[in-house]
């Protein structure tokens, strides 16, 4: 079969059942004026219209000649120069044409007129505009073009589809009308005319699946090659449909979201429009009512928040550094519209530069040392040394007219008064106090602040602490300074060297402010229960007040003039109605608390209290006041607390053999006892067993001691159970375990070896070490006894467990001074340099080492 052929160019294709309308403008008197003529002709007189072959022009091909070029060529020749306007390309190749194209059938054919365009020297003659309405038929393949001037024809192969589906066809037919139908729904958001739809919807639930495939396909938004390649699948209907499917999918999920992001862009200026002129009217509203300032500027001046923090900030005085970043920002914030994120964080920041308090004082008089001593007293008992050393602290601030100087570290043990200590303070200088805790905290941040880059942003522990008092010389307290952690966000003790610095902290900068701020009035006064785990550096800033843990006659005074008025009062009772006699709160403090502090006994006291109340209340109810005793004897407080827990520990412990208590120094700062029990087992090898969850140091003690006692008893100087043991092995046949009760609290530290030298001369001597004995040092494989640290704590700690006798290394005689007379006077303290002559302080009756008499001892008035 043989069409002519009309080339489509700019990507026009024609699919089967579409009716596309193109227009071609051609010269008059040329031969495509009269082809255009005898078809308009054909299809006046023909129903069916001309049939002709609508073939798509390969990409680029008439752009790649000189259109100029030829047009003066064809008009020198007396030809029509070929323009067709859009869609139509006459002077095409045979080679430029697609091999697949649609017969079409021409519906409708009109010439719209002519013209003419004298300015056009190239075209002189008029020219007419015809359009041509073409509907396609079936699929074609073109077999071979020839030259019909100015036309081609082509003999082709026609490719129709059958009016029915297979079965495999009617399967994916279904998912074709679906994905046809979502098209449709988002086509009726275009507002087209209802019988457009109700037609469109009719044939997608009607019409067979490749027609309905070739419907779709000429809807939705195919590139040339999409295009191309749905035509040139004539023969595959199956896999025609299944690409149309594929392809109207695609669109509809582009559809989706260019309506998302289409109603998004719409809300966002529709709200910011909205915000505008509803800011336009105010402005105008304000100027009627004589309210605006006349600026006009477009600036947020008219907001009143932001007045009042413009006059907040013009009313303090702000350092030279503080004012530029102020002024900076305050004019940002002023060109700002409201709606944007950085406005709330620069209003923000603007608040917290007008609240603090950069030069404002808290008006305190000069610092009155008699004041500040009867303030300590009224406090806090005893601490002769740490009054002593703030005063002095106190008196050279009032000669110098300020307090710089070193920062204040109190070091003891809980429940000793640091932190109440600080409040004394801030109080004695009449100063506002905040305490800071820094127990745990491990971020830099939380010192120096965030930068204001990060979401939710904020100033460090100081600053805000700074804003809290209001006044620019109050007295920080912070609390738990050893317990400051590091991770990778930084070393927050670090950070805190610029800070506890005198010489650094008048310039201190925290990163949310980004300007200086002067901590150089700011009393600081640091807390911690152990010095080892601060770092060097911080330690360095500081200067450490050790603060020791209570004698008995010390919490005995401490319950009578603080700890019972206070629980009194908070269970509702009164001094009239509750009495604590001395030998009540005595009973309780010896024999239901084993602390440094005062917490445990003011539980107790409190334990008390609550059980008086019971007691009374329940006398109100009955109207027997005559009946409740108010008076808390000795006897009423073991039916209260139930049976001691602290009892002749150390005289049961030292009753048996191999049994010997020892001082220890705890992580916390305060002092304990720490029992050591050694043990034989016969039938060993001469192994050694160590059990007590044991760091390494106390270890290689032991294995110093076991050492020793092997060496001295197979050398004859010891005596042990009577027998001779020169030239023998006290271990051979036996192992020894040596054990440290409490085995879940871990135990390290050189300050044992004494200790288990003695205790494993008692276990293989048989004898007992005597009652009520403690002892503490270490010592060398030569035997000579080394000084050891916390003298001060363990001794506190032998009195509150009952101890008589404690022995001392010779080098720490110069801690005495530190120990209270009362302590000294109801204990004898010992100094031995050699283990031989503890041993010989250990042991009653006969020596147990050769030729060694007892060095020198200092006993004060002790009760044995």
């Amino acid at each position: 079969m043989d069409l002519t052929v009309l080339p489509l160019r700019n990507g026009r294709v024609l699919f089967p059942g579409i009716v596309l309308r193109l227009q071609v403008q051609v010269g008059a008197g040329t031969r495509a004026a009269g082809l255009m003529d005898s078809i308009g002709k054909q299809v006046g007189v023909s129903a069916s219209g001309p049939l002709v072959a609508c073939v798509p022009v390969k990409a680029k091909a008439k752009e790649a000649k000189d259109q100029t070029k030829d047009m003066i060529k064809d008009a020198k020749k007396d030809k029509d120069p070929v323009s067709s306007s859009e869609d139509f390309d006459f002077a095409v190749a045979a080679s430029d044409l697609h091999s697949h194209g649609t017969a079409a059938k021409i519906v409708a054919f009109r010439r719209i007129g002519s013209n003419s365009n004298a300015k056009d020297k190239l075209r002189q003659t008029a020219k007419a505009t015809y359009v041509v309405a073409l509907e396609g038929l079936y699929r074609i393949k073109i077999n071979k073009t020839k030259k019909n001037d100015p036309f081609l024809s082509a003999s082709v192969t026609a490719y129709e589809d059958p009016d029915s589906d297979t079965p495999e066809l009617s399967s994916l037919s279904a998912s074709l009308k679906a994905a046809g139908t979502e098209l449709t729904d988002f086509l009726a958001t275009l507002q087209l005319p209802n019988q457009v739809l109700r037609q469109l919807r009719k044939t997608i639930d009607e019409a067979p699946a490749t027609k309905l495939a070739d419907l779709l396909a000429s809807m939705i938004d195919l590139s040339i090659d999409e295009k191309l390649e749905l035509l040139a699948m004539a023969e595959n209907r199956v896999e025609r449909v299944t690409k149309v499917i594929e392809l109207v999918t695609r669109q509809v999920q582009v559809l989706k979201i260019s309506q998302k992001i289409q109603s998004t862009v719409e809300n966002k200026l529709g709200k910011q429009q909205r915000e505008y002129i509803l800011r336009q009217q105010l402005e105008a509203i304000k100027k009627e009512l004589g309210e605006s300032d006349g600026s006009g500027d477009g600036d947020n001046d008219s907001d009143p928040e932001l007045s009042s923090l413009k006059q907040k900030l013009q009313s303090i005085t702000l350092p030279e550094d503080a004012a530029k970043a102020t002024t900076r920002e305050l004019g940002r914030l002023k060109r700002m519209p409201p709606n944007m994120p950085e406005h709330q964080i620069i209003r923000n920041y603007l608040e917290w530069m007008s609240e603090l308090p950069w030069t404002l004082g808290s008006g305190a008089s000069a610092i009155d040392v008699e004041k500040a001593r009867m303030q300590l007293d009224a406090d806090h008992f005893g601490m002769a040394g740490v009054k002593k050393r703030v005063l002095e602290y106190l008196a050279v601030g009032k000669l110098k007219k300020d307090l710089k100087g070193p920062i204040l570290c109190l070091l003891g043990p809980p429940g000793v008064g640091k932190t109440s200590l600080g409040k004394s303070i801030a109080a004695a200088l009449g100063r506002k106090f905040h305490r800071i805790s820094l127990g745990g905290v491990r971020d830099e941040a939380e010192i120096r602040g965030h930068r204001r880059t990060y979401i939710g942003a904020l100033p460090g522990m100081i600053i805000q602490g700074m804003r809290k008092c209001g006044v620019n010389d109050p007295v920080f307290l912070l609390d738990e300074i050893d317990k400051l952690t590091r991770d990778n966000r930084g070393d927050p003790s670090a950070a805190l060297l610029e800070v506890l610095d005198p010489e650094q902290n008048s310039t201190f900068t925290d990163h949310y402010l980004s300007v200086p701020f002067d901590l150089s009035k700011v009393l600081f006064i640091a807390t911690a229960n152990d010095a080892e785990t601060i770092s060097a550096p911080l330690m360095d800033r500081m200067e450490v007040i050790q603060i020791p843990g209570y004698t008995f006659p010390e919490k005995l005074a401490i319950a009578s003039n603080h700890l019972v008025p206070k629980q009194l009062k908070v269970h509702g009772l009164t001094d009239k109605l509750v009495t604590f006699p001395d030998a009540a709160l005595m009973k309780i403090a010896t024999e239901y608390t084993r602390e440094s502090g005062v917490r445990t006994l003011e539980r107790e006291v409190a334990s008390v209290c609550r059980h008086m109340a019971v007691t009374y209340a329940q006398a109100q109810e009955r109207f027997a006041s005559d009946g409740f005793n108010g008076i808390v004897t000795s006897q009423k407080v073991e039916e209260i607390l139930g049976a001691p827990r602290f009892m002749e520990e150390v005289s049961e412990a030292s009753r048996v053999p191999g049994v010997v208590t020892g001082l220890a120094w705890t992580s916390t700062g305060a002092g304990g006892l720490l029992v050591i029990e050694a043990m034989s087992i016969s039938g060993g090898k001469g192994q050694v067993v160590l059990t007590g969850k044991l760091g390494d140091v106390i270890k290689e003690s032991a294995q110093i001691a076991v050492s020793w006692v092997r060496a001295n008893a197979g050398s004859g100087k010891l005596q042990l159970g009577g027998e001779e043991w020169r030239g023998r092995d006290v271990m051979e046949g036996v192992d020894v375990h040596i054990h440290f009760p409490a085995g879940a609290i871990p135990k390290d530290g050189p300050s044992a070896g004494i200790t288990i030298v003695t205790a494993l001369v008692s276990l293989f001597s048989g004898r007992p070490v005597r009652n009520h004995l403690a002892m503490t040092g270490e010592m060398t494989l030569r035997g000579q006894v080394q000084p050891v640290g916390g003298i001060k704590e363990k001794v506190l700690a032998a009195h509150r467990g009952g101890v008589k006798r404690v022995l001392l290394p010779e080098r720490n005689r110069k801690d005495l001074d530190e120990i209270p007379r009362d302590v000294q006077s109801s204990m004898e303290i010992c100094f031995v340099s050699r283990i031989e002559e503890a041993l010989d302080f250990a042991f009653d009756g006969e020596p147990i080492w050769h030729g060694v008499s007892a060095g020198p001892r200092i006993h004060l008035d002790a009760k044995l």
